[in-house]
């Protein structure tokens, strides 16, 4: 048989604000864990020029192309995408120049410099297709329609895993398999509601299983 507790006595009045006992303090919550991120959210705003007029680099007819799947068209004539850590968005003035904005970077002179590489910014369009023009009347025809489709100098890794995907694929399922192989690098962040990751290590993708690359659509190559 259980005895009755005891009634404890009643309290005793206090004046004093140090006598109730205080909350336990919230424990600190990570800031990272290995299935989410924190979500750092960009909203492009300071724009400067890229000094490459449409004729020079159109990016309808260079981004959405098949030459890479990893930069999103994030608005009107508007596209995002990553070179390294370097988060970069570029889009067309209403007179048709190109103008860039670095989002996140650990250097913005590195970031530049990195972007002018990748456009192959010291090449001049013009005046190359200019002379294929003059040597081919059925290039000059054609392209009048392709003035600014211009090729892109690529990381190399990047270039080869994406060659990978592509092979005997779709668009959309190549798209879906860029996509889950470059949120295996860090993120970097935000625009206009899609996710930029750095493009993982070797080392990174190395330890990715058979069975999750056939999960994300892998199975051909």
């Amino acid at each position: 048989m259980k005895r009755a507790r005891p009634t404890p006595p009643p309290a005793t009045p206090t004046t004093s604000r140090s006598s109730p006992i205080p909350p336990l303090p919230t424990p600190p919550q990570p800031r990272h864990s290995s299935k989410k991120h924190q979500k750092i959210i960009f909203k492009p705003t300071n724009w400067a020029p890229v000094n490459l007029t449409q004729s020079e680099l159109s990016l309808p007819l260079t981004f959405p192309t098949g030459q890479t799947f990893r930069w999103k068209q994030t608005g009107p004539l508007q596209y995002t995408g990553s070179l390294g850590r370097h988060l970069i968005s570029l889009k067309h003035h209403q007179n048709g120049d190109v103008y860039y904005q670095i989002h996140h970077s650990p250097s913005q002179s590195a970031a530049k410099s990195a972007l002018l590489s990748f456009l192959n910014t010291n090449i001049s369009l013009t005046e190359m297709w200019h002379g294929f023009a003059a040597a081919d009347s059925r290039f000059a025809e054609l392209a009048q329609h392709f003035k600014g489709a211009r090729v892109l100098r690529q990381d190399p890794l990047e270039c080869l895993i994406q060659f990978l995907c592509s092979s005997n694929n779709n668009i959309s399922r190549i798209t879906k398999m860029v996509d889950f192989v470059s949120s295996l690098g860090d993120h970097l962040g935000n625009v206009e509601g899609f996710e930029f990751h750095a493009f993982p290590s070797l080392e990174r993708l190395a330890l990715v299983t058979e069975q999750q690359l056939r999960e994300a659509g892998f199975g051909y190559r």
